[in-house]
């Protein structure tokens, strides 16, 4: 689990046993200026792969089949991606 930035709260509480459960790691990441715009274009020019990674592709309308999907860690599950549209050829 990441949390990104500085939480408005003075405290924030997890339930230890799930995160034992699901053998989570807890970072904290104070800055990240400018490096999600990096990452998309570094995604979309092709410069990084990000293919292997992505073993589920859902269309919107099964956004929550997919969310379910990795919530539970089913069916060899790394990253879920959710479509808005078709990539195929034509579109």
């Amino acid at each position: 689990m990441l949390i990104v930035g500085i939480p408005e709260l003075d405290r924030i509480s997890f339930d230890p046993h799930l995160l034992r459960r699901h053998e989570l790691t807890v970072t904290s990441v104070r800055r990240q200026n400018k490096c999600v715009d990096t990452a998309i274009e570094l995604i979309a020019s092709g410069r990084v792969n990000v293919d292997p990674i992505i073993t589920h592709r859902f269309p919107l309308g099964e956004s929550q089949r997919a969310f379910d999907l990795v919530a539970r860690y089913n069916d060899g599950v790394i990253k879920a991606i959710i479509e808005l549209a078709s990539s195929g050829a034509g579109d």
